[in-house]
């Protein structure tokens, strides 16, 4: 008898515990798939992930057309704007971290890991970095569109996104050839 109830307590147990696991991938309600590419530029969607919100629909919409000096591309979930990246070819450069801190949208700017001259605040990443080879610069500015107190958790992750997105946007907008 008291075999049969240690075994009711277990599988009980097993139970809930299959019943929590099936709850908690509930939780993450993205029933879209990520596109290989925003507006032209290849992308890794397990790094574009962490940045969208739950929803069933994402779309990359290009807000100007992708030429050699200016191209701008806003993230959309559910139509709402999620991320909006935002490339310049042929500026004159200048100091990411200085310029983040002048700049009252960037809260709590601190240098990327990744890249020399480039700022990761939440909910921001700006990096200003030479545009093939001569002396004008290429700056990529991301912005997610979520308030900082919920994207200062997503730091890390849009830091490796826009890591692994800067050498491929920067080839598409005629930086590196």
């Amino acid at each position: 008898m008291i075999v049969r109830i240690f075994r009711r307590i277990v599988l009980s147990g097993a139970s809930v515990a299959v019943l929590a696991v099936g709850l908690s991938a509930c939780g993450n309600d993205k029933s879209y798939a990520i596109p290989e590419q925003l507006c032209g530029v290849a992308i890794t969607p397990e790094l574009t992930a962490p940045l969208l919100p739950d929803g069933d629909d994402v779309k990359a919409e290009p807000q100007s057309p992708r030429k050699d000096e200016y191209a701008r591309c806003t993230v959309s979930v559910d139509g709402k704007a999620a991320l909006y990246i935002v490339e310049y070819s042929g500026q004159n450069s200048f100091d990411a971290l200085e310029h983040a801190r002048d700049v009252s949208a960037f809260r709590n700017p601190q240098k990327a890991k990744g890249v020399t001259n480039a700022v990761i605040a939440d909910g921001k990443f700006i990096a200003v970095t030479p545009c093939g080879e001569g002396k004008k610069s290429h700056v990529l500015d991301i912005d997610m569109n979520m308030p900082s107190s919920e994207a200062m958790d997503l730091r890390d992750e849009l830091e490796r996104f826009a890591t692994s997105y800067l050498p491929v946007g920067k080839k598409g907008i005629g930086c590196e050839k």
